[in-house]
Order: C-alpha cells, then sequence, then structure tokens
C-alpha cells in the first residue's frame, strides 16, 4: 500500500511539473499558478481517497477542487459554504449506508512507549451482535457525553461544525473488544479512555489530525479501535 501511495504521488507531481509548463506555454488560460497546484494536489488526494476508500477524502477534495476552480466552472454561486455543506451532509450519508470498510490493519504509536498495538481480525470477530451501541452526532454545537454501560461493543458518532466529548471512564466492554466509527468535519473531537484500555487508530485524515495524550497501556486486556474520517478536525484520545 505504501508504494502504491509513493507511485500515485510521484505521478501527481509529474503532473504539476507538466501543468505549469503548458501553463507557460499559453494554455490552461484562466488558471493561476497556485490554483493549478492545489488542482493537482486535490485531484490526487481525490484519487487517494477512491484507493483507500474514504467518502470524506472524495467528497472534500471535489468540494475544494469546485471552489479553487468556481469561476472557470462558472459555479460562483455554490462556493463555498454551499459545496463545503453538501460535502459534510454527504460525506455522512455515504458512509451510514455505503460504509466502506478499512483494508489496512489499525495501528497505534504512543509517543510514551514503544509498544505498538495492532488490531487484528481475532478482536473484531470478538465483537459481536449483543451488547450496546451508542449513537451520537453533533452539527453546530457542542456536547458532552458520559457514557456508563456494562457491555458497550460500539460507539457510533459524527460531529460536524462542534465540539464533542466522549468520557468512557465508567464502561466495561462486550467481550473485552470495542469499535468506534467517528467522522469529523471541522470540529474536535475528544474520547476519555481508562489508561488501562489498548487504544487502535484507523482514521483517515483530510486537512486534520489525531493525537494521544496522557500515558496507555498497550497491552491492555480491553482493546479499542477507532476508525473514521477526520477533515479539517482533530480526534483526540485521552487517557486518564
Amino acid at each position: 500500500m505504501k508504494m502504491r501511495k509513493n507511485i500515485l504521488w510521484g505521478v501527481i507531481f509529474l503532473l504539476a511539473a507538466v501543468a505549469l509548463v503548458v501553463k507557460k506555454l499559453g494554455y490552461l488560460q484562466g488558471m493561476g499558478f497556485w490554483s493549478i497546484l492545489f488542482s493537482v494536489f486535490l485531484l490526487g488526494t481525490l484519487i487517494n481517497g477512491i484507493v483507500t476508500k474514504s467518502w470524506g477524502k472524495i467528497l472534500f477534495s471535489a468540494a475544494f477542487f469546485i471552489i479553487v476552480n468556481d469561476q472557470i466552472l462558472h459555479l460562483e454561486s455554490l462556493t463555498p459554504w454551499t459545496v463545503l455543506i453538501v460535502a459534510c451532509l454527504g460525506t455522512i450519508g455515504l458512509d451510514i449506508l455505503f460504509p466502506m470498510k478499512h483494508k489496512r490493519i489499525g495501528k497505534s504509536y504512543f509517543k510514551d512507549s514503544v509498544a505498538v498495538h495492532i488490531w487484528e481480525q481475532k478482536d473484531e470477530q470478538m465483537i459481536t451482535k449483543e451488547g450496546e451501541v451508542i449513537q451520537q452526532d453533533v452539527v453546530f454545537g457542542s456536547t458532552v457525553k458520559y457514557i456508563k454501560s456494562k457491555e458497550l461493543r460500539g460507539i457510533n458518532a459524527d460531529c460536524v461544525f462542534g465540539e464533542l466529548s466522549i468520557y468512557l471512564t465508567e464502561v466495561e466492554l462486550k467481550n473485552h473488544r470495542a469499535k468506534i466509527r467517528t467522522d469529523v468535519v471541522f470540529g474536535n473531537v475528544h474520547v476519555y479512555v481508562p489508561a488501562g484500555w489498548a487504544v487502535s487508530t484507523n482514521m483517515s485524515t483530510v486537512c486534520g489530525k489525531v493525537s494521544f495524550s496522557g500515558t496507555d497501556a498497550s497491552n491492555g486486556e480491553d482493546k479499542v479501535l477507532i476508525c473514521g474520517d477526520v477533515v479539517f478536525g482533530e480526534m483526540c484520545i485521552h487517557y486518564v
């Protein structure tokens, strides 16, 4: 997968170089230097989203491509907020209707530990249908959720233009395994977990980041996989 990614971006940069030469020769009228570079970069992000099966990357790279080239496309009336909101809602809707499974194995590299936790297939199989799944959505707001459950197996959380804090300090996991799926778009999500849990992440980011805070126990019996998309936002896991 890493080799494919390197090939993809190598081709993208070559296309950017060719586009600049073509621009100097008098073609691509109406497109400035930075517009060409941003457009090529966004094209690469879109292709990467298709390869990695990420609705967030696909829709938001397309949205920003439209914003950068709105005059050429004659779509000024839709930029910027209309296309961004459409991308937000589209990402959430498509992810609910057609969830894309990430092919890569989730990994977490912890700042204060040399241990690396690998989320294996058998861990996924231990998350059975019986148990509790929590749904929490935040759109243009701020919410703090204290979850108390004796058999939690999953959380689905979407945060769009808002902030969401989820506390799992009084939770017991079903079969000691759980999965948290979250899409963060122009927002911040904070998940507070016991220090004894081993947390792995499998997140796709577009101008966003995933961070850890506190001391972990990567070999803990309770294991959690956090997956989803972060677009112009932040996902932070706090060990408490």
